[in-house]
C-alpha cells in the first residue's frame, strides 16, 4: 500500500477529518553532489549512479516524485541546511551536520573504509595513521573523512575542490598523499588514467559509514517514521545495497526524474 493510502487509511480509522489531515509531500527534493561510481551525472545532466537508484527507490516507497538538484558538496549542504532539499546521501554523520540533518537507520551495505593514495615512486611507507606525519595531505573541500583526521589539527591539509584536482595536485608533486573513500579514489584513478602513476597505500581506516540523511527543515520532517519504515523495507529488499545489480525491464523517461510504471533504473 503506498504511503497517501496508508495515511488515508489510518486518517479515516481514527475518524479524523480529511480536511485537517496533512498529505505528505508530492515531491522529495534531493540534494545530489557527484561522488563517483556512486553519484555521476550523465550528459543530459541527469542523476546516475547505484546513490540515485537508492534515492529513486526511496521516492517510489513514500510515493513521491523525485526532483535531483545537482550541486556541489558545500551547495548541498547550505540546500540541507535552509531546507530547501529534503533528502541526500553519501554524507558523513559529523555532529555539526547532526545538528541540521538526521541521519536515519539503517546505514547502507557499503564498503565505507577510508584510503590514502601516493605516488608509486615515492619510498615513504604509510602503514599507520603516524605515518601522515609531515606530508601534505590532500583534502576535498567540505568533505569529512573520520573523526581523527578531521579534528587533527597538526596535519598539513591541502584543500581542493573535487578528488580528481587532489590527485592530479599528487602527480605534479604538489601534495605527498590523497585521502578519499575508498572506492571513490579508485574510480577517479581508473577514470583519468591515472592508476599506472599512483598507488593505494596499506592504511584503511573506518569512515562513518553512509545513511539516507533528511533535512530537519524538510516537510518530510512529521514524516520520519513513515520515512524510517521505508528506508527499514529498502534493506530487507537489498535495495540498500550500493552494489547490486538492477536490471531494466524497460527504459525510463530520460527527459524528467519521474519514474515510470514498470520502468527500472540500472545501477550506472
Amino acid at each position: 500500500m503506498r504511503l497517501r493510502q496508508r495515511l488515508l487509511a489510518g486518517a479515516m480509522a481514527l475518524g479524523l477529518a480529511l480536511p485537517l489531515w496533512a498529505a505528505p509531500p508530492a515531491v522529495l527534493n534531493i540534494a545530489f553532489s557527484e561522488m563517483p561510481p556512486w553519484k555521476t551525472v550523465d550528459a543530459h545532466g541527469e542523476a546516475q549512479g547505484p546513490y540515485a537508484r537508492i534515492l529513486r527507490q526511496l521516492a517510489e516507497q513514500l510515493d513521491a516524485t523525485p526532483r535531483f538538484i545537482v550541486c556541489s558538496l558545500s551547495r548541498c549542504l547550505q540546500l540541507m541546511q535552509r531546507g530547501e532539499a529534503d533528502v541526500a546521501l553519501g554524507l558523513a554523520a559529523t555532529p555539526e551536520r547532526v545538528a541540521y540533518i538526521d541521519f536515519i537507520s539503517p546505514g547502507l551495505d557499503e564498503d565505507a573504509r577510508i584510503a590514502f593514495f601516493m605516488r608509486r615512486n615515492d619510498p615513504r611507507p604509510l602503514r599507520r595513521y603516524e605515518d601522515l606525519a609531515g606530508l601534505r595531505v590532500g583534502v576535498t573541500h567540505d568533505r569529512r573523512y573520520f573523526a581523527r583526521f578531521d579534528q587533527d589539527s597538526t596535519l598539513q591539509k591541502d584543500v581542493a575542490l573535487q578528488t580528481e584536482e587532489s590527485m592530479r595536485k599528487l602527480v605534479a608533486g604538489r601534495v605527498d598523499v590523497v585521502i578519499a573513500p575508498v572506492w571513490h579514489g579508485r574510480s577517479v584513478l581508473a577514470a583519468t588514467a591515472l592508476a599506472g602513476r599512483v598507488q593505494q597505500m596499506p592504511l584503511l581506516m573506518p569512515g562513518y559509514g553512509g545513511y539516507i540523511a533528511f533535512s530537519r527543515l524538510s516537510p518530510w520532517g512529521p514524516y520520519r517514521a513513515e520515512v524510517a519504515l521505508a528506508i527499514t523495507r529498502m534493506r530487507a529488499l537489498g535495495q540498500l545495497d550500493p552494489n547490486r545489480k538492477v536490471v531494466s525491464s524497460r527504459p525510463c523517461d530520460g527527459q524528467s526524474s519521474r519514474r515510470l510504471p514498470g520502468c527500472g533504473f540500472d545501477g550506472r
